[in-house]
């Protein structure tokens, strides 16, 4: 039997804040592997931003920040990190145009927390309780990031923040409100690209799991791409394979539907 390769995003495909990681899902992935197969995380996420139980369900490798870090086997295929030039560029252009903004990379994220405009202030300070130890501000300290991650307003003009720094990013517009700014020409494609090269594996022998919008280039490259039942309809629409929502075992019928498990 030849070794397959299987690539899972996290947000709404391997994990949801409703019902965690489902625990057919964990025994999908583990079987997986039981059976020979390779399985990676392949996720818009910062290398910061994965949490250690996630990793303890067991992979093979991590591919985050939208391709921009793939690691394998616990060591560091490649690591992108923006020119120091590229990245002050971007952060003086979002700022200057009301535009907040996460700057997120493999050991740190770092935002100015003064800056958020919100009256609640729930989203923010979920967020920092999540990743509390690992955040710093963006004001005084020196950046070492892959990505960036923004929130706009009404006083917002991301549109004018674009114009100065389109020729170093590729924008992927999940709303109106919530935007990634991810390295020109990488994607989640270019980590697979990556580890099914450096380990010999055929197209053919590929397959991924994915929901939203940022996931559109992966599903559409692997041989087998499968939407999440709960998947934006920008998805459901163009991807050939479907399995159902993450609360109904999505993960686990779909290893199923292709006889991986």
């Amino acid at each position: 039997m030849e070794k397959k390769a299987v690539f899972f995003d996290i947000d709404g495909t391997l994990y949801n804040h409703e019902v965690g990681v489902p625990k057919s899902t964990i025994k999908g992935i583990r079987q997986l592997r039981e059976n020979g197969h390779l399985a990676f995380i392949s996720t818009g996420r910062a290398r910061a931003m994965i949490s250690q139980d996630l990793i303890d369900i067991g992979f093979d490798g991590i591919l985050a920040s939208c391709g921009c870090y793939v690691e394998y086997d616990g060591n560091v295929v490649y690591n992108i990190d923006l020119e120091k030039q590229i990245a002050d560029n971007a952060i003086s252009a979002l700022k200057n145009n009301k535009v907040f903004c996460i700057l997120e990379g493999q050991d740190y994220l770092y935002m100015d927390e003064e800056e958020f405009i919100d009256d609640k202030r729930s989203s923010i300070m979920m967020f920092k309780n999540k990743y509390r130890e690992k955040i710093k501000p963006i004001t005084g300290n020196e950046h070492s990031f892959n990505k960036i991650t923004c929130r706009t307003y009404e006083n917002s003009n991301f549109k004018e923040a674009y114009s100065i720094i389109e020729k170093d990013f590729d924008c992927i517009c999940h709303s109106s409100e919530f935007i990634e700014l991810v390295p020109k020409g990488f994607s989640k494609v270019k980590g697979i690209e990556a580890i099914i090269e450096g380990l010999e594996i055929d197209i053919e022998n590929t397959y991924a799991f994915g929901d939203s919008l940022n996931d559109i280039d992966m599903l559409t490259y692997v041989k087998y791409g499968v939407a999440m039942g709960n998947s934006s309809p920008e998805i459901l629409d163009v991807v050939k394979y479907k399995t159902d929502n993450i609360e109904n075992d999505g993960i686990y019928k779909g290893l199923k539907q292709f006889k991986l498990i």
